[in-house]
């Protein structure tokens, strides 16, 4: 049986459709009484598999809730459920008059098998986790343009899995000024992709300015990263190093302790704080940037670029504070 196979059922608890395994039947014997029966029964069998999940929990069999990595917390925490097959479902926060949902979090980490933002008001269909419920965040015909994911733990986000939007494509940060780390990361139903160590920063009317970065590295390694399908990926942080490939459309990697706009990724050098790195930009011979359009921006004196031959696009700027240079390779 296809896990990801799902009926829709009326919940007269919460006087809805709501999607639930395709094994799910209604009881009742008048139309008046069944809805509500259903959703007695749906409640009721829930409720069970929510005490023999945490049972299994105590025992040891299963991960508790904080191995799923997705810890919300701060005062834009977001609600963090499971979806039908296991992953992580983020119901976003309602956007700003701006289109932009913020959500904070103690800790933030994409496993292998993936993570779901919900961007949705009503039910939808994912490519990771099937059908699964709105958003009780929304009101209706409400989505998000950009959905912002600040960390604000002592941790360094893991991106080991693809994050998919769920319902209407959007824009995804994560920032978290401890670090990225990226291993095998990826975006499904994303516009753009923005990593930085860097503060996110917004304007009176609630839309995303820019970032404020002053320290932090951004890592990416073992299965690399793959956003091909998606428009644009940006890299912020004071440091970059990419020791497995990294796939994209565009990108943009910008370094330094900076203050950088998100609509033109311009970056203004402010103080940093600990010990300027020895090289903004690291692209090791196990690593690669394959892009059509790379730009690196470094703004940090005496911090390099080490590419080495490890870079395949049909243009890349390399600029510093110093230097700007275009090259065909």
């Amino acid at each position: 049986m296809n896990k990801n196979n799902y009926r829709l059922v009326f919940s007269g608890l919460r006087n809805m459709l709501v999607a639930v395994e395709e094994t799910a039947t209604a009881t009742g014997k008048a139309a008046g009484q069944s809805s509500v029966r259903s959703g007695e029964s749906y409640s009721a069998n829930f409720t069970l598999r929510q005490i023999a999940f945490a049972a299994l929990v105590l025992l040891g069999v299963l991960p508790s809730w904080s191995s799923a990595q997705i810890v919300p917390g701060g005062a834009n925490a977001p609600g963090v459920i499971a979806t039908q097959n296991g992953l992580p479902q983020v119901n976003i926060n309602r956007p700003s008059g701006a289109g932009v949902s913020m959500n904070t979090y103690g800790q933030f980490d994409v496993q292998k098998n993936g993570a779901i933002l919900n961007n949705s008001p009503t039910i939808v269909q994912t490519q990771q986790a099937g059908m699964i419920n709105g958003n009780p965040n929304f009101g209706p015909g409400q989505a998000a343009r950009v959905v912002v994911n600040q960390v604000n733990g002592s941790a360094a986000s893991q991106i080991n899995g693809r994050l998919e939007v769920a319902g209407q494509r959007a824009e995804v940060v994560i920032a978290n000024g401890s670090g990225i780390s990226v291993n095998g990361g990826g975006f499904i139903n994303t516009s753009r992709a923005i990593l930085t160590t860097g503060t996110p920063n917004f304007a009176p009317d609630g839309s995303l300015s820019g970032f404020n970065v002053t320290h932090g590295n951004i890592s990416v390694q073992g299965a690399g990263l793959n956003a091909a399908d998606i428009d644009q990926v940006d890299l912020i942080a004071r440091a970059v190093q990419a020791n497995a490939a990294i796939y994209a459309k565009n990108l943009n990697v910008v370094t330094g302790a900076n203050s950088v706009n998100h609509g033109t990724l311009n970056a203004t050098p402010i103080a940093g704080e600990g010990p300027t790195p020895g090289v903004s930009i690291d692209v090791s011979n196990l690593g690669g940037m394959y892009s059509n359009r790379i730009v690196l921006v470094g703004t940090e004196n005496g911090v390099g670029v080490d590419k080495r031959p490890a870079a395949a696009c049909s243009n890349i700027a390399q600029m510093t504070r110093r230097m700007t240079k275009g090259r065909h390779l």
